[in-house]
């Protein structure tokens, strides 16, 4: 599976580059504005160098789970070009296109990661020290308002706490590889974990929350494999006693945001007009419009850039939702977002993404090595995560969490290949 390899050392300013924007990434992505496609469209380019150049040689050819993450990124991108090419060109639509086309990116990205030769380290102490990071300014936020806010960083308060549950998350299923280096090093990920669900809860970004009981389920399930069954416990005990404690907690606004969801959903029920402007009542508006959206235009969608705005403002003239949404240009809902967008087309190339991805993470999590079960787990983590993230946001479709789904999902492919690479070479004669 890896033939055709060489022992070319890649220039020393290549790493220090590859490994800088490793460890900065999960801070800047939420903490600076724009700072998380910056160093992404950065790698993307410096990739792109290499393979034109073709230096530094690769030291080993493309794995078949890269092949098929690679196949995955570009079904992502041929589909936008697809319905982009079918429903029309505007200056709109180039604009969400530089977003759109950054899943392809990540195929240079990967190739980089291959010649850098990127160590696993950056991948655990990166999400873990990011996890922390962003919960201590979560932590920040809340205690110099005189008043509830939600905390929200350089970003929106739902990109910011989904992006710190997660990367606390990942964080604790790394704890393996955190034990090898010594027990004090343990309270890396334990940190990361608390920190990350304290900024989730901060954020106030209820979508978030509906992931953590699935994410738990994935915790349990990864540890009781990788024999630290009770590590397990503990992460269980600890996400359920501080959801638990924050929510009985009046101070913390999470129980408000409940019961506030609840009065804004029968509030919708009774009058979808009246009610419409509410944080519920508009993404429930959001939706209605966009299955409407994909009626009308099953195949290749409305069309990315302002399509869907244009709808929402049809409708607002009509007199069938609230004036309020004229203001909004995304269904806030990653797959009503592909179908009246991009239509069956756009839905099967995230699909296609996601699936892909899935036959690479599912396998790794099977095997008996344990590198390959937690990088497996991690990888699955991302997926579950976006999954249900994707409920209440349009997860793919804008920046932030579009560059943080594909630089680690390329990251977590390729220590896969690189440590799958490992295990072939000792069982080598």
């Amino acid at each position: 599976m890896f033939s055709q390899t060489t022992h070319e050392t890649p220039p020393w300013i290549l790493n220090i580059v590859v490994s800088v924007i490793l460890i900065v990434f999960p801070v800047l992505i939420v903490l600076v504005s724009s700072g998380g496609s910056t160093p992404y469209h950065i790698a993307a380019v410096i990739g792109l160098v290499c393979l034109a150049i073709r230096r530094p040689r690769l030291p080993r050819v493309l794995s078949a789970d890269e092949r098929l993450a690679c196949w995955g990124f570009a079904a992502f991108t041929l589909a936008v070009l697809i319905s982009l090419v079918e429903t029309g060109f505007s200056r709109e639509a180039v604009r969400d296109l530089d977003v759109l086309l950054r899943p392809l990116w990540a195929i240079p990205i990967l190739y980089l990661f291959i010649r850098v030769r990127v160590s696993a380290m950056l991948l655990w102490f990166g999400v873990a020290l990011g996890a922390i990071a962003v919960g201590l300014d979560a932590v920040y936020e809340y205690m110099k308002a005189d008043h509830y806010i939600r905390a929200e960083g350089a970003t929106s308060a739902i990109t910011f706490g989904n992006t710190a549950l997660l990367m606390g998350v990942l964080a604790a299923v790394g704890t393996p590889y955190f034990r090898k280096f010594g027990k004090p090093y343990l309270i890396l990920p334990l940190l990361a974990l608390i920190l990350g669900l304290s900024a989730s809860l901060l954020s106030g970004s209820r979508g978030g929350w509906l992931a953590l009981p699935a994410l738990i389920v994935l915790m349990l399930w990864h540890f009781r494999r990788t024999g630290y069954k009770r590590v397990a416990i503990f992460a269980a005990v600890i996400l359920s006693v501080g959801l638990g404690s924050v929510l009985a907690l009046p101070q913390s606004g999470v129980t408000d945001r409940v019961e506030l969801a609840v009065s804004e959903y029968d509030g919708y029920l009774e009058d979808p007009i009246e009610h419409g402007d509410t944080s519920v009542g508009i993404r429930l508006a959001l939706w209605r419009a966009s299955w409407n959206m994909f009626t009308d235009q099953p195949i290749f969608g409305g069309g990315i850039g302002h399509s869907f705005n244009t709808y929402l403002r049809e409708e607002v003239a009509l007199g069938h939702v609230h004036p309020s949404l004229v203001e909004q240009t995304m269904p806030h809902n990653v797959y009503l977002d592909a179908l009246a967008l991009q239509g069956v087309i756009g839905l099967a190339g995230l699909m296609g993404l996601w699936g892909a991805l899935g036959v690479v993470f599912v396998r790794a999590a099977r095997e008996s090595e344990l590198q390959l079960r937690m990088l497996g787990g991690a990888g699955l983590a991302i997926l579950v995560a976006y999954s249900l993230y994707g409920l209440t946001d349009s997860v793919m479709g804008y920046g932030p969490p579009l560059v943080f789904f594909c630089l680690y999902t390329a990251l977590i492919v390729y220590l896969i290949a690189e440590q799958r690479q490992k295990l072939d070479g000792h069982q080598a004669p």
